[in-house]
């Protein structure tokens, strides 16, 4: 008779641990890994004291229009648990735009790189997950070039007084914020929208300008 009450004990507390032990499992810490890549839609915001419009760095002087690139990259996930993730991404991007000034336009293309980290919230739905992420980035212009000259990294705005630099209407390093919206399969394809706006980060002491890039991406992925 011991034996009997002890092995359906027995048996009871194993079963009640089953959902626990699922549970542990379901929230297991680990790393995974994916690809992306997609056209992009990017463009600047700019305005300027009135002082500085002789600049040509001026939204009465100059404007930008949006034009068409394309990304690329990868990401890894850090699962904190089955639905919150920490993301590390890095991608390339060829950016494009029109700026126009005085009746004329000259078409700035831009290569770069971006490295970001965000927050990710991955929630189950139609038997794949929706995702949000968002979080900060910096990006890195690798190579940039107009065809009438008028360049936004490379058009001069004033000289430092003190140190006697040129300080340019957009700095090669920026820095902004993402947000992403998406959907992932269940065989680990998805698709995301995510837009980015961002501002000088070396360019702070340049008195009068804004200049702020900004990028929308279609992305389509797969993680492994």
């Amino acid at each position: 008779m011991k034996k009997i009450l002890l092995a359906t004990a027995v048996f009871t507390l194993y079963t009640l641990h089953l959902p626990f032990i699922h549970a542990q499992e379901e929230q297991r810490q680990y790393v995974s890994w994916g690809v992306f890549g997609g056209p992009n839609i990017s463009a600047y915001l700019m305005r300027v004291d009135p002082l500085l419009r002789d600049t040509l760095i001026a939204d009465t002087v100059i404007k930008s229009m949006p034009a068409t690139g394309l990304s690329f990259g990868l990401f890894f996930d850090y699962h904190v648990t089955d639905r919150w993730l920490l993301q590390f991404s890095g991608d390339f991007a060829w950016q494009q735009a029109t700026l126009r000034y005085a009746g004329h336009h000259s078409h700035l293309l831009t290569f770069g790189s971006d490295v970001g980290l965000s927050v990710l919230y991955h929630t189950p739905w139609h038997g794949g997950y929706l995702l949000f992420s968002f979080g900060p980035y910096c990006h890195f212009v690798l190579y940039s070039a107009a065809t009438e000259d008028v360049n936004l990294y490379r058009r001069q705005v004033l000289v430092d007084p003190v140190t006697g630099k040129p300080r340019f209407a957009m700095s090669d390093i920026h820095a902004g914020a993402a947000l992403s919206v998406g959907y992932e399969f269940a065989n680990h394809w998805f698709v995301r929208l995510e837009a980015k706006m961002g501002t000088n980060i070396l360019n702070f002491e340049t008195p009068g300008t804004y200049v702020y890039p900004y990028r929308g991406t279609f992305g389509v992925g797969c993680r492994f």
